[in-house]
């Protein structure tokens, strides 16, 4: 037997056809936010101390400094010590005389001992005198370079012409002439007053047989002096005429030169 069903109207079936194709084409509503009260989750963090500094990033492959090129510092000259210069002395052989004048025609002036010492300050051209200073002294006067050793070579110390010293209380002489007759000056003078030691120096220079000017001092007690002298030399003569006595030098007064 067959099982009935109760007949359900064309209407409502229709009805119920149009619902169910209408749900379906409906999305499906959105799932609704949960409560406002309800706080969302967040990540776990960790709260930093403000007085500890933040790690600072290391760089990776940083490049290493090339290192820069020094300069090499030039080598500095070392100063030298430049050692100090003795100054050129004589030793006195033995006892030796030193004169007022590079002549043994000079007076005396100052003596040393053997053994003592004196500074060297000039020399004649001929290097056969030397002007010194003597180790007890202020003052220089003239020693012969055969009576003395010397520390250097002659040849290194300087030519000098030094005034000759004079006292005021000497008197200049008067009345001095020259005359010639061929290659002999003969010089003349009036005769100083009288004085103790008294005497006259001649300093000339004169032209020898040979061409050249040669100086010379000649000491003499007279009142004329006859000098040989030639007319060969490319200069000319002259000469100069003192007093001295036991006080010393007068000035000099110059020889009218024939």
């Amino acid at each position: 037997m067959k099982p009935t069903y109760p007949l359900i109207p064309l209407g409502l079936l229709t009805a119920v056809l149009l619902i169910s194709c209408g749900s379906a084409a409906e999305p499906p509503t959105p799932t609704q936010p949960p409560p406002s009260d309800t706080p969302l989750p967040t990540g776990t963090h960790t709260t930093i101390p403000s007085d500890t500094p933040l790690p600072t990033a290391t760089p990776t492959n940083t490049p290493t400094p090339l290192p820069s090129e020094t300069p090499t510092p030039e080598d500095s000259p070392t100063p030298s010590v430049t050692p100090t210069e003795e100054p050129p002395t004589v030793v006195a052989n033995g006892s030796v005389n030193c004169r007022y004048g590079p002549d043994k025609d000079y007076l005396y002036a100052w003596g040393l001992s053997e053994g003592d010492i004196a500074l060297v300050s000039g020399t004649t051209y001929a290097r056969d005198w030397f002007w010194v200073t003597p180790h007890d002294t202020n003052w220089r006067c003239w020693v012969a370079a055969s009576a003395v050793t010397l520390s250097v070579d002659p040849e290194s110390i300087q030519v000098v012409y030094p005034q000759l010293l004079t006292h005021p209380e000497v008197p200049a002489p008067s009345g001095v002439n020259a005359s010639r007759n061929g290659n002999k000056v003969t010089i003349s003078w009036n005769a100083a007053p009288p004085s103790v030691d008294l005497g006259y120096l001649i300093e000339a220079r004169i032209c020898t047989s040979g061409g050249y000017l040669w100086d010379e001092a000649i000491s003499t007690a007279a009142t004329s002096y006859t000098i040989n002298d030639y007319t060969n030399c490319s200069g000319d003569s002259y000469g100069q005429l003192r007093v001295f006595n036991k006080l010393g030098y007068s000035p000099a007064v110059s020889i009218p030169w024939p």
